[in-house]
């Protein structure tokens, strides 16, 4: 399967592991900054050399939680998804606001100086901030993962339209509703694409990625980095933390569920219980 900026995936919505996710950094930037002292640090000399060097850490801390509310806002205006160019795109900019604000301390509070300046700013970014964006932007990305979780909605019936999916060749084309769709299968380049027509269930292949099939078909969920299904035919789920999967209503075939989803489900299922109690 092709890598794609537009795959859904886990966010970290809540308070808690953000502000979580938001001390490890700052910890391991200062462990990184008092124990292995790179950029000569072993010659800087000052009042309380080692509680200035730890401040560096709350330089890591507040942008995360200043930055939370917004990301919030965003993944609650794509109705509660997130994408990988989302998330590409939030490290990158809060990497940049925490070097900036590392700066800041730097210059105003570690080395005393009551002045600004771009050029200043530029040099840090270049010199110091930038080395250690390969370093943390890995690790920031990992706990995100670890942390983050897939919200699945509890309706899943959505307004009835018709939606022509195309494929990569214009010749390729398949119109049915939202309600006719059942799941998808990528295989290599190509996929194949199931949908009730009458009462039988159809097939037809086409030239394309799920990701981009996914663009048209808005309401399905990638469960598996093969498989899109929609949750209305869903008929039960099963495995453990090796093996998990789905079945569907109509479908002989066992849908693979990623571990993600799968806690997913699990807790959609929960809450539905507590519903109807």
């Amino acid at each position: 399967m092709k890598f794609t900026l537009n795959r859904p995936i886990p966010y970290t919505v809540s308070w808690s592991h953000t502000l979580t996710i938001g001390a490890i950094l700052g910890v391991g930037l200062s462990v990184v900054l008092v124990f292995l002292q790179p950029f000569d640090t072993a010659q800087f000399k000052t009042d309380y050399k080692m509680l200035r060097l730890w401040g560096y850490g709350l330089c890591c801390v507040l942008p995360v939680l200043l930055l939370h509310p917004l990301e919030n806002a965003l993944y609650a205006r794509q109705n509660e998804k997130w994408y990988v160019l989302n998330e590409l795109g939030y490290v990158i900019v809060s990497l940049l606001l925490i070097f900036s604000t590392c700066y800041f301390y730097n210059t105003y509070v570690v080395n005393n100086q009551l002045s600004f300046s771009i050029s200043g700013w530029q040099y840090f970014m270049l010199n110091y901030g930038l080395p250690f964006m390969p370093i943390l932007g890995p690790i920031w990305l990992y706990f995100r993962n670890r942390f983050g979780k897939i919200q699945l909605p509890q309706k899943v019936l959505q307004e009835e339209k018709q939606v022509s999916i195309q494929g990569d060749n214009k010749s390729e084309s398949l119109v049915l509703t939202t309600s006719q769709f059942v799941y998808a299968q990528a295989q290599q380049n190509y996929v194949t694409v199931y949908y009730m027509k009458g009462d039988e269930l159809q097939q037809q292949m086409i030239r394309s990625t799920l990701s981009n099939l996914q663009k048209q078909l808005p309401d399905a969920w990638q469960v598996h980095r093969s498989y899109l299904v929609n949750l209305s035919y869903m008929r039960a789920i099963s495995g453990n933390s090796r093996k998990r999967s789905m079945q569907l209503r109509i479908v002989p075939e066992v849908i693979p569920v990623s571990q993600k989803y799968y806690e997913a489900l699990q807790r959609r299922d929960a809450i539905s219980s507590q519903n109807v109690q």
